[in-house]
């Protein structure tokens, strides 16, 4: 094969969406459930710090709670960042319509759990009956469902007894929950209907009025909570809202950019299914988990690497100010440089280095974060 080709593809498969991850192979949290809520039409800055959501604010600051701050949706509109979520590819869908060609045949998230023994729901406000499959009833709408695009009896399907209504989902006994489940609230409490701020409050009352009960089950128990948005207002460069909670979770901040294809793969190798669609893509999300090794946590070091590929300057950000150093070693190992990181925003000038992949290894007396990034 070209080697130029194969480099290419090594590129895209470490560096797509302009981003790092720690190659060290880091051993994710199995959570015995995982629910994922999904809201509608808003940016990180319309959320985080507005009085309008007040639960979800305290539930980013829980201490049990981490805060993706570089959290991104792929697509406008709606639809087509649901199906990445659950297949890691949008299926061609570009619109909020009902897609040509369903149910599909593809890989998805649904099946993969329950060709693995595991178990998989749906759970949607206002559908108005189990398995039900049409366009809209009341304020449920499909197009939020991505489940009901692979409803059938052919390869990769999955039964329609997978569609349930919300009022199905456990009141008090989570146990009961399948091993992964996706809620979809109605379009009139999912912030997409309405006005701002009173549709803001809307969605957020809703969060905690409906799965309050369980998130705090999961902060002492096995179990984790993701909250996430569609997409943003159409205004922020799809920069949303995303948290994860549980007792699994190291509470913070965290600048690394993340989306919906780094939330898949995570889940996916949390509970030991094979990579699919575009999720192959994209690193895990690493660096929130309790019990991690130092050579694994970032929790005292939280970094960000950019441009990447770069020129003539990297640049490393961190959250927390350590004055830790910053060295650069070729792939097998032979260190070129040491950078003293001299303030929370560091200048690197890589002019000197020819053009190639490097490690960067960030470190102090507790921790050594590595990552790989491209010179051109």
């Amino acid at each position: 094969m070209n080697t130029n080709l194969q480099s290419y593809r090594l590129i895209l498969i470490l560096f797509s969406f302009q981003t790092t991850f720690l190659i060290a192979q880091v051993t994710l949290p199995v959570p015995d459930h995982i629910v994922i809520a999904i809201l509608e039409n808003h940016s990180f800055g319309q959320i985080i710090g507005s009085p309008a959501a007040p639960y979800i604010n305290s539930l980013a600051n829980d201490t049990t709670s981490a805060l993706f701050t570089h959290s991104y949706g792929i697509f406008y509109p709606s639809q087509p960042n649901y199906m990445v979520i659950f297949s890691g590819n949008n299926q061609g869908v570009t619109d909020d319509l009902v897609p040509a060609g369903n149910p599909f045949i593809t890989s998805n998230l649904g099946r993969q759990l329950i060709d693995s023994g595991k178990t998989f729901l749906s759970y949607s406000e206002d559908l108005p009956s189990v398995g039900y499959n049409g366009e809209a009833s009341g304020n449920y709408a499909r197009r939020h469902n991505p489940a009901a695009n692979w409803v059938g009896n052919g390869t990769n399907q999955i039964s329609p007894t997978t569609l349930q209504p919300f009022t199905a989902f456990p009141k008090s006994d989570f146990t009961l929950l399948p091993t992964v489940c996706f809620v979809q609230p109605s379009v009139q409490n999912d912030m997409h209907d309405g006005v701002d701020p009173d549709r803001i409050t809307t969605g957020d009352n809703w969060i905690s009025n409906n799965l309050d009960s369980y998130i705090q089950w999961a902060k002492v128990n096995n179990s984790l909570f993701i909250l996430t948005f569609d997409e943003d207002n159409d205004l922020s460069q799809k920069h949303i809202t995303t948290i994860f909670a549980g007792k699994m979770i190291l509470a913070g901040q965290y600048s690394f950019k993340i989306n919906h294809y780094s939330i898949l793969h995570t889940i996916e190798k949390m509970v030991g299914l094979p990579l699919i669609g575009d999720s192959i893509t994209y690193g895990p999300i690493t660096y929130c988990w309790k019990n991690q090794s130092a050579q694994d946590s970032i929790s005292v070091i939280n970094n960000l690497i950019y441009p990447n590929p770069c020129n003539g300057f990297l640049y490393v950000e961190q959250s927390d100010y350590l004055g830790v150093n910053a060295e650069i070693y070729t792939l097998n190992g032979i260190l070129i440089q040491v950078n003293p990181l001299v303030s929370k925003k560091t200048e690197i000038n890589m002019n000197s280095l020819l053009r190639g992949i490097y490690l960067l290894k960030i470190k102090n007396k507790e921790r050594t974060i590595r990552m790989k990034f491209i010179k051109n």
